[in-house]
C-alpha cells in the first residue's frame, strides 16, 4: 500500500496547531485546550482537500532551545515529524509576533530541505493583515494569513499546500486491525509502545497522563497468523482519569479519545500495574471494553517489581473481577522488555477469536448438551441455536418463554461459550428469542 503525502504542522506551543487541524479535518480531532503543551505526541489523521488526500500529522509545541525534561521531548517528536514530513506548516502567532521560539524553528526548518509553508495564525479580521508582514523577518517566504478559530484563509492555504504534496499512485488500502493500549495513567502505556515499536515514538515522562491524543502505528502480526495484512495498526491512548467524567478540558477530552479508541479497536490491551493492583478505573475501563462489544487482554506491567505470589494473586482478581470477560492475562515489564514478545502474539489470538465462525449444527449440538447437562428454568425449553455474526461472536437461541431465562443463566451459556471455543476476553452476544 502506498504511503499518503505527509504534511506536518509545527510551531511553538500554543499558537493553535490544534485548532488548525481541527479546521482542516472539520471535526474534532485533536485535543484543545487554552492552556501551553496541550497535544505531546504526534497525532495522524487522513485529510483531504480539491481530491487530493494526505496525512496531517499535529506535532506538540516546539522548544529549540530546551534540552532537559518534557520539553525536550515532546520537541524531539516535533523533529520525528519534520523528519517524515514531505510538506512543512510553520505556525505562528500574530498576537505574539515574531518570537525567539519562532526564529530558533524557522532556523531549523531550513536546514531540512522540504518545503515550508509559513502560517501566520489568529489573524481574524480578513480586511486586516498587516501583523503578518513582520514574519517576512523569519526568512522563510510570503506568511499566509489564516484564523484556525474561523476558518478564514484556511482554503488559499490549502491550495498551496496540495500544489506541493508529491504524486504518489493510489493502491487498495489494506483494512488493518486496530489494537487499543488503554489504562490508567502512568501505567506504562507509551513505554509499552516504544518496546513495541523498537523506536521512540511516544513521549514517556513520569508526569502522569503525558500522552493526550490517540495515535496509530503500524506494527508486523506473528507469522502464520490470519491478521488481514499480516499488520495491526496499534492505538496509543491517554490514560483515563477517574475524575474524568466530571473533568473538563484535556482530561475531559483525553478520555474521549479512549473511549473512542476502545470503539475503533478489534483488540484493546488493559495495562494494569502490577505493584497497585486490580483498582476502580481497571474494572470501569473493562466494562467500557465490554460494552463496545470488543476483545480484552490483561497486561500486568512492572512484573519485574513483584515476586510470583503476587502474579498469581493478579490473576485470580483478574478471573473474579472481570467475570463478563474472563479475558487472558500476560505479565510483562515494559521498562525491561520482559514478556513483551508474547503482546502482539496475545493480541493476534483475540483477534483471530473475536472473528470465530462456529457451524451451525455444531453451535445447536453444544446448547443441547449444555441444557441437558443443566437445564434452564422450568417452562424454559431452547429449541434451536445459531451463530449469527462475528467481531464480535453473536448467537440467537430460539426458546420458548424467553423472557423467563434468568441473567445467570444467559452468563452461564455465555461462559460456556468461552470455554469451548477459546473466547475468553471476547464479548460474547447472546440474545434469546421466541421460538414461535
Amino acid at each position: 500500500m502506498s504511503r499518503l503525502p505527509l504534511v506536518a504542522i509545527v510551531g511553538a506551543p500554543n499558537v493553535g496547531k490544534s485548532t488548525l487541524v481541527n479546521r482542516i479535518l472539520g471535526r474534532r480531532q485533536s485535543v484543545v485546550a487554552d492552556e501551553p503543551g496541550t497535544t505531546r505526541d504526534r497525532s495522524y489523521s487522513r485529510a483531504e482537500w480539491t481530491g487530493r488526500e494526505f496525512s496531517l500529522v499535529d506535532t506538540g509545541g516546539m522548544e529549540p532551545l530546551a534540552r532537559t525534561g518534557l520539553e525536550a521531548l515532546v520537541t524531539l517528536q516535533a523533529r520525528v515529524a519534520v523528519d517524515e514530513a514531505d510538506v512543512i506548516m510553520h505556525l505562528a502567532d500574530s498576537r505574539l509576533g515574531v518570537t525567539e521560539a519562532d526564529a530558533a524553528i524557522a532556523k531549523e526548518l531550513r536546514g531540512s530541505g522540504k518545503p515550508v509553508l509559513l502560517v501566520v495564525n489568529k489573524l481574524d479580521n480578513p480586511d486586516d493583515d498587516t501583523a503578518r508582514y513582520d514574519f517576512y523577518a523569519l526568512g522563510e517566504g510570503e506568511p499566509h494569513a489564516v484564523s484556525a478559530v474561523h476558518g478564514i484563509g484556511t482554503g488559499d492555504l490549502l491550495d498551496d499546500i496540495v500544489a506541493l504534496l508529491p504524486e504518489m499512485e493510489t493502491e487498495e488500502e489494506v483494512p488493518y486491525p486496530r489494537i487499543a493500549v488503554v489504562g490508567r495513567p502512568n501505567v506504562g502505556k507509551s513505554t509499552l509502545l516504544n518496546v513495541l515499536l523498537g523506536a521512540e515514538r511516544a513521549v514517556v515522562s513520569e508526569v502522569a497522563g503525558t500522552t493526550t491524543d490517540a495515535v496509530a502505528h503500524e506494527i508486523p502480526a506473528p507469522p502464520g497468523s490470519d491478521v488481514p495484512g499480516g499488520r495491526f495498526l496499534v492505538l496509543d491512548t491517554a490514560g483515563v482519569n477517574k475524575s474524568a467524567r466530571k473533568a473538563s478540558g484535556v482530561p475531559y477530552y483525553s478520555t474521549l479519545k479512549t473511549e473512542g479508541a476502545i470503539r475503533r479497536s478489534d483488540v484493546s490491551l488493559l495495562l494494569v500495574d502490577a505493584v497497585e493492583g486490580l483498582v476502580a478505573e481497571d474494572l470501569r475501563i473493562a466494562r467500557q471494553i465490554e460494552e463496545a462489544g470488543r476483545t480484552c487482554g490483561v497486561l500486568v506491567n512492572k512484573s519485574d517489581l513483584v515476586d510470583e505470589y503476587r502474579l498469581r494473586e493478579l490473576e485470580i482478581d483478574v478471573a473474579y473481577r472481570m467475570t463478563d470477560l474472563k479475558p487472558p492475562l500476560l505479565a510483562i515489564s515494559a521498562l525491561s522488555g520482559a514478556g513483551v514478545d508474547g503482546v502482539v502474539p496475545l493480541a493476534a489470538r483475540l483477534h483471530d477469536a473475536y472473528h470465530t465462525r462456529i457451524p451451525t449444527h455444531e453451535v445447536a449440538e453444544f446448547v443441547n448438551e449444555l441444557t441437558a447437562r443443566t437445564a434452564p428454568p422450568k417452562g424454559v425449553k431452547i429449541r434451536f441455536a445459531t451463530q449469527t455474526g462475528t467481531a464480535p461472536p453473536r448467537f440467537s437461541l430460539f426458546a420458548t418463554r424467553p423472557t423467563d431465562v434468568p441473567d445467570s443463566y444467559a452468563r452461564f451459556l455465555e461462559n460456556s461459550f468461552r470455554e469451548r471455543y477459546g473466547l475468553r476476553g471476547v464479548s460474547v452476544r447472546l440474545r434469546l428469542r421466541s421460538s414461535r
